[in-house]
């Protein structure tokens, strides 16, 4: 358990990058199986339906990107010189920070299910064909 709020949020944010990490893997098989799609090619206006799911794959890819800088950037500030700012050091900048990364996460996480659930969708439907 964390003894300081630095701990704890530096803990938060290491949690967020790897799943962003993770997240960014399940992008690229997403992407590996939409371009094996298009190598198909039996289908007609497929690269178009592809583009359709690639794109909101893409722009929660940009928005997991600034996420990671923001993460770096807070990790740095909690940990200046290496050494973890105690309790008292901890101002209201560095909460509302964290607060911030907080909701960004978690709407990027929402608007990766949805974009990754109608990749499945378009998927299977279009290997069925």
């Amino acid at each position: 358990m964390p003894n300081t709020i630095a701990e704890f949020y530096t803990g938060e944010l290491s949690d967020w990058n790897d799943n962003i990490v993770f997240y960014y893997k399940e992008i690229d098989d997403f992407e590996k199986k939409l371009v094996d799609v298009i190598r198909r090619n039996s289908i007609e206006d497929i690269a178009e339906k592809v583009e359709w799911q690639q794109t909101p794959l893409d722009h929660v890819s940009d928005k997991f990107l600034l996420l990671q800088h923001g993460i770096q950037q807070q990790q740095q500030s909690l940990k200046p010189d290496s050494i973890l700012l105690e309790n008292s050091k901890i101002n209201m900048n560095a909460e509302k920070r964290q607060n911030e990364l907080r909701n960004n996460m978690r709407a990027a996480e929402q608007e990766y299910i949805d974009a990754k659930f109608n990749c499945y969708n378009f998927l299977s439907g279009t290997l069925k064909k």
